[in-house]
């Protein structure tokens, strides 16, 4: 039996620091918004071991492979022996602030459980499921449902919102590394917690009428980011020069977007900035994390 899987990219249409945990982490405030440039994975049921396969020279193969990492947890939650060959497809640049790694462990744990041919009670499944995100990382949660959603505690916490849906999303990505441990390991804290800019009924209200109206998000990463960059800064400054509805760093970078009403405009300033960036994508927002495909 063969599955395929598509894994959906998000931005960061808000990212706030609220403050520094005693474990280490950092309580946050954001929105993710899945967006149609996905990552291609599929999947074949073996009696062999879990084995991924990916063409891309900075994605690694081995256990340390959020891929394969997603499969053995599950198998082991799962109290399964059937094996997989998980052939990757990687459409989403690489540690470029657009969660690829989470959005492929993600697809891995929705497909799977069909793959191999899992009774169990879908509740059950649902619980089970989750908390092997939880594990994989903060932000595989959001992945599995995808669409719009506000993330708190570290990300994890997750309230659906509804969204317009519409709008052009340009993806830029420079040709340069940003390591998000560094950025949080610089981002200076106050003694006492950052109250959250807009409360839940705004965003609500706000989301409802973005992209025709703006939206007023912002990226308190930035602060770290872009002093240390100066030519991704100089690049976000000139994209907001195009008027679009909004524009920012997503996640930690490098990848910044900016999100027009128009297709034209969105492909105008990609054609504008396409010598800036190693990568570059036009497209819509969409309603799931990952999508399971006929093959």
């Amino acid at each position: 039996m063969t599955l395929r899987a598509h894994a959906h990219a998000k931005v960061n249409l808000h990212l706030e620091v609220l403050s520094r945990r005693p474990d280490g982490y950092h309580e946050i405030e954001t929105i993710f918004q899945s967006i149609g440039l996905f990552d291609e994975l599929d999947f074949e049921m073996t009696d062999g071991p879990i084995h991924v396969r990916c063409e891309h020279p900075d994605v690694p193969t081995d256990r340390s492979n959020l891929c394969h990492r997603a499969a053995k947890l599950l198998k082991s939650r799962l109290g399964l022996k059937r094996g997989v060959e998980i052939t990757l497809h990687k459409n989403i640049p690489v540690a470029a602030g657009l969660g690829g790694g989470s959005a492929d462990a993600a697809a891995c744990l929705v497909a799977l459980p069909r793959l191999w041919r899992c009774r169990i009670a879908d509740e059950v499944l649902h619980d089970i499921l989750h908390d092997v995100a939880r594990t994989l990382g903060a932000d595989v949660p959001f992945f599995l449902r995808g669409g719009t959603q506000l993330g708190r505690g570290i990300g994890e916490n997750l309230t659906p919102l509804s969204a317009s849906g519409g709008g052009w999303y340009l993806i830029l990505t420079p040709p340069m590394k940003v390591s998000t441990q560094w950025v949080y390991e610089h981002l200076r804290m106050g003694l006492t917690t950052i109250p959250p800019k807009v409360n839940l009924t705004n965003y609500k209200a706000l989301l409802a009428r973005f992209p025709d109206r703006r939206w007023p998000g912002s990226n308190r990463l930035g602060d770290v980011v872009f002093p240390a960059h100066p030519s991704l800064h100089r690049l976000y400054l000139d994209l907001l020069e195009t008027e679009p509805q909004l524009a920012l760093l997503s996640g930690s970078g490098p990848s910044i977007f900016a999100v027009y009403s128009e297709e034209e405009s969105a492909e105008l300033a990609r054609t504008a900035f396409a010598d800036r960036a190693s990568f570059s994508w036009v497209g819509r927002s969409t309603r799931q994390g990952v999508t399971l495909v006929e093959v």
